[in-house]
Parts: structure tokens; C-alpha cells; sequence
């Protein structure tokens, strides 16, 4: 289990490393990849995580906090499945107007999750 911790962690401080990094490419590439995949395809992505946040909480320090972010993935994996009144849709589209500065914010948040992760290994 705590290899999925280390995977975990390391995806997000390697997707905030890119965001920072590379913030207009990282957002058209993102773009691009959700507008060429389903939005049923595309809900299982947080569905993995979120059994991926599940299975590593008994290798932590705080799994009640690892099942709370399981449980949210699993609920945008809902959203994104259901799309109620083209929510995950607009929620796109307020993303990826943000500006550059927003952008790496969310990738030093990225960051942050993504050590706090990796510290938090029993």
C-alpha cells in the first residue's frame, strides 16, 4: 500500500512541477485531452484515484483524511458522469480562463498535497 502513497504523491508534485513549469502548455495540452475524450471516459479517472486514495489510507498517518479525498473524487467522478445543467462543463470553462498567475497556484497547491502525501507514509 504504501507504494500507491509514493505513486500518489509523486503525480501530484509532478503535475504541479508541470503546471508551474509549463503553464500555457500545460493548459492547452489539458484542453485538448478533455475536449478529444468522453466525459464517461473521463470520470474514471477520479474514480481510480479516488480507490487509489481508499486503499493507501490504512499506509498513512491520517487516513480519515485520505478517505475524504477519495470520497470527493468519487463524487467528481459523479459530476462528471452525470453533468448536471453542464456543471463539470462550465467548470471547464472557468479553468481554463483563469490566468497564468491562478495556474501556478494551483500547481504550488499541487505541490504542497503531493509532499504532504509523500510525509504522511506511516
Amino acid at each position: 500500500m504504501k507504494v500507491i502513497v509514493y505513486f500518489l504523491g509523486f503525480v501530484y508534485i509532478a503535475i504541479g512541477s508541470i503546471c508551474i513549469l509549463y503553464t500555457r502548455d500545460y493548459v492547452d495540452a489539458l484542453k485538448k485531452l478533455i475536449q478529444e475524450i468522453p466525459l464517461k471516459v473521463l470520470s474514471s479517472f477520479p474514480a481510480v484515484f479516488g480507490i487509489l486514495f481508499f486503499i493507501a489510507a490504512l499506509a498513512t498517518t491520517f487516513p480519515w483524511f485520505f478517505r475524504v479525498i477519495g470520497m470527493l473524487a468519487f463524487v467528481e467522478a459523479v459530476v462528471i458522469f452525470t453533468n448536471p445543467y453542464n456543471l463539470y462543463s462550465r467548470l471547464l470553462d472557468w479553468y481554463f480562463d483563469l490566468s497564468d498567475q491562478t495556474q501556478r497556484m494551483f500547481g504550488i497547491i499541487s505541490i504542497i498535497f503531493g509532499t504532504a502525501i509523500l510525509a504522511w507514509i506511516k
